[in-house]
């Protein structure tokens, strides 16, 4: 019987790949190529299928072969650019070092189907392709994406974000953050990756991004910067949290300042609770988030300001 969605012959063939690919490599190997270049769309599917599992560098050829024939006339003959994708897959499984060629076609395709870009993942894992094939010329095809979100999550500029952060290229990273006007979520998510960079660079970010959004009264942003700054433990830029405290901020977002400062039950941000609590307009707030889940070290700071002001 002919497994659902693939006509007799194709699911044939999909069967006799099963049994080669655990036995005969040479057959398996020659039925694939045969396969690759035949005409039956869904008998090549199973192939790149057989391939995604068993990759084989003989059939590397076939794969390039198959990946041009294609790209001519993707959104007709591979809607969705499924079996693309496969074979970009496939050639990186392989080591696909001799295959800038492909990733660069695959970064550029954009395919719109019903109102939506439906080649998206391609762009992605070219991306992926490209940054192993020629890493020098990656950065400058990965700047062309920041700003392509087409897919979720933000795909494929994450993917862009995060391969550049993973090759130690920061200074795009960095050039985006400060370029614009970014949505907090997204600036707080991309800083992240910046972070690995170095902390002159980290730390400038860190005390421009807070006075703007300080001067606009952009709470959003103090927050999602103020937990990525504690999060990420970036001890050069605790002061820049304690200039927040400092600022005039809603009586909510100090408040969960010091909640999320005393949790972390650090020194140097201890340090920042107990100057708040000693010189600063809202000691309340900070009592109760010392007091929320009290420490030895914390409970000392409770002590010395209760004998200041008993």
């Amino acid at each position: 019987m002919a497994r659902r969605g693939l006509s007799s012959a194709a699911s044939a063939q999909a069967s006799r790949l099963k049994v080669l690919a655990v036995g005969d490599e040479k057959a398996f190997l020659k039925l694939v190529v045969e396969l690759l270049g035949g005409s039956d769309r869904l008998a090549r599917e199973a192939a790149l299928e057989a391939l995604a599992e068993r990759p084989l560098a003989g059939a590397r050829d076939g794969l390039r072969e198959l990946f041009f024939e294609l790209s001519a006339d993707g959104i007709k003959r591979d809607q969705g650019a499924i079996q693309r994708t496969s074979i970009v897959r496939t050639l990186r499984a392989l080591g696909g070092m001799r295959d800038a060629d492909v990733g660069m076609l695959a970064v550029d395709a954009r395919e719109i189907a019903f109102g939506e870009d439906i080649a998206w993942r391609l762009r992605a894992d070219g991306l992926m392709l490209l940054a192993e094939a020629s890493p020098d010329l990656f950065p400058y095809i990965a700047i062309e994406h920041l700003g392509d979100t087409d897919g979720p999550d933000g795909e494929p500029a994450n993917t862009a974000f995060q391969l550049l952060a993973g090759l130690g290229h920061y200074a795009p990273i960095y050039q985006w953050l400060i370029s614009g006007e970014r949505q907090p979520r997204a600036a707080a998510q991309v800083f992240e990756l910046l972070a690995g960079g170095p902390r002159e660079v980290v730390g400038r970010y860190v005390a421009s991004t807070i006075e703007t959004a300080l001067r606009k009264a952009d709470e959003t942003m103090l927050t999602l910067l103020s937990e990525a700054v504690v999060s990420l433990e970036l001890e050069d830029s605790y002061s820049a949290l304690e200039g927040v405290l400092s600022a005039k901020v809603s009586d909510e977002l100090y408040g969960y300042l010091g909640v999320l400062l005393a949790g972390t039950n650090r020194a140097p941000l201890l340090a920042i609770l107990e100057r708040q609590l000693h010189g600063g307009r809202r000691p309340k707030l900070i009592l109760e988030g010392l007091r929320m889940r009290t420490t030895p070290e914390q409970q000392a700071i409770i002590d010395r300001w209760e004998e200041d002001h008993d």
